[in-house]
């Protein structure tokens, strides 16, 4: 087995955002320990391909986190969201070649970095809601149109934020649900793992009783 570079890149990039957050708010330490725990998840696939999709949300979300704690060390919590949304995606349906879900993950976890950065830990809250996002575009049946309705959406609640202040930064909320919703409700899936882990004892008695 070799490793491959998009898992490799992909922890790099955890590590990039978590220290450079660390040198400028050293208070944010504890951060750390997420970061650490998303590079285990990382290492569970470092003997496949990632794809560029997963090494672009994965790097978007650390990049947030980069943003987020190196301003102000009382929005380090955020990193929890960062290491159970690099879960969500590396544990995802989606292709490896799907970018654009990668980079509307992106957006959204640039929005709650720079939002932070510039407005205050007061939108740090605006991490939960990137989470869902990212486990909701990382699942989607629709690859083209919901990575582009969450860059839109992301993109328009991040400026306006960064605009007018942190009263707005309720629009993220909107910004998930508009992603979700945009091309109509439903188009997700699971894991195709967890599956087989729930039902494949039920699938194979159907068979058994087919043969008989």
């Amino acid at each position: 087995m070799t490793l491959k570079a998009s898992s490799v890149l992909s922890i790099l990039a955890i590590w990039i955002g978590s220290i450079v957050a660390v040198i400028l708010e050293p208070d944010a330490w504890w951060l750390l320990i997420f970061a650490g725990l998303a590079t285990a998840t990382v290492g569970t696939s470092a003997w496949r391909r990632l794809g560029i999709s997963r090494l672009i949300a994965i790097a978007g979300i650390w990049a947030g986190v980069g943003f987020a704690a190196g301003s102000t060390s009382d929005a380090a919590w955020v990193s929890i969201f960062a290491f159970v949304s690099t879960a969500a995606v590396v544990f995802s349906t989606m292709r490896r070649d799907a970018w654009l879900l990668g980079v509307g993950i992106l957006v959204a976890w640039l929005a709650v970095g720079l939002s932070v950065a510039v407005r205050g830990d007061g939108t740090a809250w605006m991490c939960v809601f990137a989470f869902v996002t990212a486990g909701a575009v990382a699942n989607s049946h629709h690859p083209f149109s919901r990575g582009i309705a969450a860059i839109v959406w992301w993109g328009a609640a991040g400026a306006l934020v960064l605009i007018f202040g942190e009263n707005l930064a309720w629009l993220s909320v909107f910004a998930f649900l508009l992603t979700a919703l945009s091309f109509g409700i439903g188009g997700f899936d699971f894991p195709r793992g967890l599956e087989w882990d729930l039902w494949d004892r039920d699938d194979d008695g159907e068979r058994a009783k087919v043969v008989r």
